[in-house]
């Protein structure tokens, strides 16, 4: 037998036996009840770094096909404005607005969307938005939302980095309570 192929059964042997036990640690852990689920604590940092990254793999991967329409219409950007008002405030805040108690309690904290709008494309929240995040709490709207209703949501979402808080109570007074 060749050195080489010797070293690639001995590679395999150690690959085969260094993933059976991680996933016997990884059953023990969850076994043993060792990882803390409660609300009250945020996740470890490599957990929180695998699911961040598995989040924006995963939503990165769904978004060939969907292409976002022309969102500075500001009568689309103000009808997006309604839906976060009345939907969507409650968990993220807005400028100058704080999230309710039930989004302060949740864990992974909600995002905050202005930021989130400076880093992701309109595509990226548009898909967020109509198909929710598992275990987040962060629901699919697409079922209770037409597509035109989500794109606005988008187009207000986009407008969030830019508005002081003054500036959001000014929308709020603007658009009113239709």
């Amino acid at each position: 037998m060749s050195p080489f192929r010797k070293f690639l059964i001995h590679a395999a042997i150690t690959l085969v036996i260094l993933v059976g036990v991680g996933i016997l640690g990884a059953a023990i852990v969850v076994v043993a009840g060792v990882y803390n689920v409660a609300a009250i604590y945020q996740h470890t940092w490599p957990v929180y770094e695998i699911l961040d990254f598995a989040l924006e793999r995963s939503v990165s991967a769904r978004l060939g096909g969907i292409t976002a329409p022309a969102l500075d219409d500001a009568s689309l950007a103000e009808r997006g404005f309604r839906i976060y008002r009345d939907k969507c405030v409650q968990c993220h805040g807005a400028p100058g607005v704080p999230p309710d108690d039930a989004g302060k309690g949740m864990l992974p904290l909600p995002n905050n969307l202005a930021q989130t709008a400076r880093e992701q494309s309109a595509e990226y929240i548009y898909w967020v938005v109509a198909n929710g995040i598992r275990m987040t709490g962060m629901p699919a709207w697409q079922f209770r939302l037409d597509k035109d209703d989500l794109w606005a949501v988008v187009a207000f979402v986009e407008r969030l980095p830019e508005l002081s808080p003054r500036e959001y109570a000014e929308w709020d007074q603007k658009v009113g309570r239709r």
